[in-house]
């Protein structure tokens, strides 16, 4: 950031990978909206192939891009544009991805929430078209429970999704960047700013700051998904349990539990979990294996 911008200390960071049609409507929106002009834009494209830091350079010359190596993914590209904003006297940061559109002038009242209520992490509400409805998505937690704010509603939570969350510098100088290692993708959203609330901070969802999820690219895969008649047993099994890719990588799950309830109660859960999870596996395999027999023709 040079040090004559005459841009507020708030930086926008946006991870993006292989979507330059999303990101790009998502930088024109914060262009219209005047928080391109505003704020300072780090960009951090995960190795991209579609164009998409090509197209950035070209038409945005004022975002700041940041190239990851293709295995920065979720957390490790929030990461590196927190170490970025914070180490140049950014005393802000707003996680933004690139699917999440801000409604005017909602990202400056969140940086003027954040202001007013020091050491606070904020969050908007956040909306999704489900079956051509726009309704309110959960998108912060109480305990186990999913939330989000009602209009006129703020509402204190444990920590949040991380579509849209204003950050300021103090949760960064006392606990650092997200877990990369723990949490590569899934999770190190809420599990950043639960950590950030365990370490005394506060966490609000506000009810009257909207944002809207666009597309499909929210949606988690579902378990069957992972199974497909042209994949081994030993391929599905890795894909399923300990690619980054997946909401059910072991070890992601294993410190999610551990660290929400403790080393015992957690691991206990996460065995559980297991369990669960690997009868699944071998219900859905066999039944994969059965299907592709059923299929082969039979020897005269």
């Amino acid at each position: 950031m040079h040090p004559t911008s005459t841009k507020e200390l708030v930086s926008l960071i946006i991870p993006v990978y292989n979507r330059k049609e999303t990101t790009l409507s998502c930088l024109q929106h914060l262009e219209r909206c005047g928080d391109l002009q505003r704020y300072h834009v780090i960009v951090v494209d995960d190795g991209s192939t579609d164009g998409t830091a090509e197209a950035i350079k070209t038409l945005y010359l004022d975002v700041i891009l940041l190239s990851g190596n293709g295995d920065l993914w979720w957390t490790g590209a929030m990461a590196k544009g927190m170490e970025y904003a914070y180490s140049h006297g950014s005393e802000y940061c707003i996680w933004l991805n690139d699917d999440c559109i801000p409604e005017p002038q909602v990202l400056s009242q969140l940086v003027e929430f954040m202001k007013a209520h020091p050491n606070t992490l904020a969050g908007p509400t956040c909306y999704a078209y489900e079956s051509d409805a726009l309704v309110r998505h959960h998108n912060g937690f109480i305990g186990k429970q999913g939330c989000s704010a009602n209009p006129g509603e703020v509402l204190a939570v444990d920590g949040m999704s991380g579509w849209c969350v204003g950050i300021p510098a103090s949760v960064f100088a006392k606990i650092g960047p997200p877990d990369v290692m723990k949490f590569p993708h899934y999770s190190g959203d809420d599990m950043y700013t639960f950590k950030a609330t365990r370490n005394g901070f506060k966490a609000y969802l506000i009810g009257d700051l909207k944002v809207t999820l666009v597309g499909a690219v929210h949606d988690k895969l579902g378990f069957q998904s992972y199974f497909q008649a042209k994949r081994s047993a030993a391929d599905t099994f890795q894909a399923l349990f300990f690619s980054k890719k997946s909401p059910y990588r072991l070890p992601t799950k294993f410190f999610y539990f551990t660290e929400r309830h403790g080393l015992l109660v957690g691991a206990l859960l996460f065995l559980l979990k297991l369990t669960s999870w690997l009868g699944q596996w071998a219900w859905l395999q066999l039944a994969v294996w059965f299907k592709l027999t059923r299929q082969q023709p039979q020897q005269s």
